[in-house]
């Protein structure tokens, strides 16, 4: 029984007194002096350089020199004025006979990522949308597509379902359905021999 009210005395002792008193804590009725903020600067935008290096053949053709690889200056949104589904471009591009070669293939994925500049921002697309620039150099053509295709299928269920396309807005890589058209086309390629 003993145990019990001294566990009751502490208890209770510690609820009735205070360590730290409020009446006892001294205020001020003045309000403190407004912040006032550094004045504000402008960060220096560093101007970012193109790293690609682009030729332009005169001939309908533009050379990147990195790559090796030669590539039409009009896409076919530019060349033809409409988007085309995965199929469409795969036959636009066999039958392409620009600067007279005719060896013009599709691009792979990592093909069409040597030609998006993180550094431009061009308003080239087929609709001129401002909100829109293209990371595309202004050496090729405009009405421009927004987005190309490439090569690289997927196969789902033994059929061939969707390919891997090239955002040009934000170098972005899509997974779409070979029926899709919706602003985008294909940008032939052909290797340097």
């Amino acid at each position: 029984m003993t145990t019990v009210r001294i566990f009751f005395w502490i208890v209770l002792g510690a609820v009735t007194i205070p360590a730290f008193s409020y009446a006892e804590e001294t205020t001020s009725c003045t309000p403190n002096p407004p912040y006032d903020a550094p004045h504000y600067v402008e960060p220096i935008k560093k101007l970012e350089i193109s790293k690609l290096h682009l030729i332009d053949n005169i001939d309908g053709t533009i050379t990147d020199l990195d790559s090796g690889l030669i590539w039409t200056k009009k896409d076919s949104y530019a060349d033809l004025g409409k988007c085309l589904t995965w199929q469409e471009s795969k036959d636009y591009v066999e039958k392409l006979d620009t600067a007279n070669f005719s060896d013009w293939r599709m691009p792979t994925i990592k093909e069409l990522a040597t030609l998006y500049d993180p550094t431009k921002e061009n308003n080239m697309a087929w609709d001129h949308n401002a909100e829109y620039p293209l990371g595309l150099d202004e050496i090729f053509a405009d009405g421009s597509a927004y987005w190309f295709w490439s090569s690289d299928c997927g196969i789902v269920e033994q059929k061939r379902c969707c390919a891997k396309t090239l955002y040009f807005v934000k170098g972005f890589i899509h997974l779409r359905n070979l029926d899709q058209c919706n602003n985008g086309g294909v940008r032939a390629v052909r290797s340097f021999k």
